[in-house]
């Protein structure tokens, strides 16, 4: 059988075509994979980021003077989903409209809540409710106040402000309200709402007529101490967040803004965080709390639970001032990064990643590139969130939203290597 000259050149092209894209395919593996920040959208001095059940292409996002703006494939809805600025003293940085959260049966009851400072200077969780006509719309007069905590003092800040839903239980991060030093002893006095992180029911009691109510296993229940405290001895908790890894059980996350040495973060099973003591202001980091008598004149507190929990992660303010704390990444597009924690700081342009492991991180090291700058060249890092499909995103205190991306970036050694060897063959073109 003999071959014509079409077939031949069919075979000879075939044959050319498959070194083609075996020399590609080499190319692709020899590309590095690299997270990088993708430009969403801009918005007023953000300070969280969240997603709500049943809107799959949308986040919800708190601005720092009252507003939250929704935005929806790159673009900020004109109007805000809920305008409580009248309601809001946003004068310090750490003051505010701090917190959102939407409860799992938010499609069906339209509720969720909000964290802010009042014009008094004293934390607030509200419950307020969409419109049913204009679901995209909360109206201000659906408010119902929920949780008050008074301020401390004319020099307080500290407020904390992070949400999260567990079932159908709220999670509420209180700062020790006091700057600096919490002279009062708050976050070590279980008594004191201040310090805490805490666990309620948001749900009115319509038997007692309490605005919210109080779950039984909460630590404290039954002994000397608020009902409402999940755990204690912390300074500024900016955020928090839980985890299940696959097969895993359920870790909680904790980022703590320290005084003047150190930042810390916290991460544990969360049986273990139930009940626990942090530490501050006994320690600030894992060193003991040297305050002197300018910030404890009292002394530093006595409590009658010592048991302090350690943090797995500190770095001194020599690199930064107010640790950033995220999620752990569940984005499956994110493949070189996901099963790790995201960290940052406000002061300084470092997003790190660090692999958590029974309770304890290991191989803490940097996401890659620097997050791109706001104003003064630095980005002050103010907030991570997720959407409903589990992508990151990072925000600034100047208002840029980034999305985390995974791209491939051809590796420069192996291009140089491919050129000195083409040189030497003769095969430059």
């Amino acid at each position: 059988m003999t071959v014509g000259p079409s077939l031949f050149l069919a075979a000879f092209l075939a044959a050319f075509l498959a070194v083609l894209l075996a020399v590609a395919a080499a190319g692709d593996a020899r590309a590095k994979l690299r997270v990088g920040y993708h430009p969403v959208a801009k918005v007023n001095s953000p300070t969280a980021l969240v997603a709500a059940p049943g809107h799959r292409k949308m986040v919800f996002v708190t601005e720092r003077t009252g507003r939250i703006r929704m935005i929806r494939q790159g673009r900020v809805l004109p109007r805000p989903f809920l305008d409580i600025s009248h309601l809001v003293s946003s004068l310090k940085i750490e003051q505010g409209l701090l917190g959102l959260a939407f409860p799992p049966d938010y499609q069906k009851t339209g509720h969720f809540f909000v964290d802010y400072t009042d014009r008094k200077g004293g934390v607030r969780i509200d419950q307020f409710t969409r419109s049913r006509k204009e679901p995209l719309y909360a109206p201000v007069g659906s408010r119902r106040p929920v949780l008050r905590i008074p301020r401390v003092s004319e020099r307080g800040n500290h407020n904390g402000g992070e949400l999260r839903f567990l079932g159908r239980l709220l999670y509420i991060a209180v700062g020790d309200g006091n700057d600096p030093g919490d002279s009062l002893n708050l976050a070590q006095n279980p008594e004191s709402l201040r310090g805490k992180i805490l666990r309620i029911d948001p749900r009115a009691d319509q038997t007692t007529g309490r605005t919210y109510r109080i779950p039984a296993t909460n630590p404290f229940v039954g002994r000397p101490g608020r009902d409402e405290v999940f755990a204690y001895g912390l300074r500024n908790p900016h955020s928090f967040s839980f985890y299940r890894p696959p097969g895993g059980e359920l870790e909680m996350a904790i980022a703590d803004v320290g005084q003047q040495r150190y930042e810390e973060i916290n991460y544990l099973p969360f049986r273990l965080a139930w009940g626990a003591n942090f530490g501050w202001k006994l320690y600030e980091g894992v060193s003991p709390y040297d305050c002197g008598r300018e910030l404890c004149p009292a002394g530093l507190p006595v409590t009658a639970f010592p048991d302090v929990v350690w943090p797995v992660l500190t770095y001194s303010h020599d690199v930064g001032c107010a640790v950033i704390g995220g999620p752990v990444v569940d984005d499956p597009a994110l493949t070189t990064i996901r099963g790790r924690m995201i960290y940052g700081d406000f002061c300084a342009n470092r997003v790190r990643t660090a692999l958590p492991d029974s309770g304890w991180i290991t191989d803490d090291r940097r996401l890659g590139p620097p997050m791109p700058p706001g104003r003064g060249k630095q980005p002050a890092l103010n907030g991570m969130g997720e959407d409903v499909w589990g992508r990151v995103y990072l925000f600034s205190n100047f208002g840029n939203v980034y999305r985390l991306e995974q791209k491939a970036v051809p590796d420069k050694r192996s291009s140089a290597k491919k050129k000195q060897s083409h040189e030497k063959a003769g095969n430059i073109q």
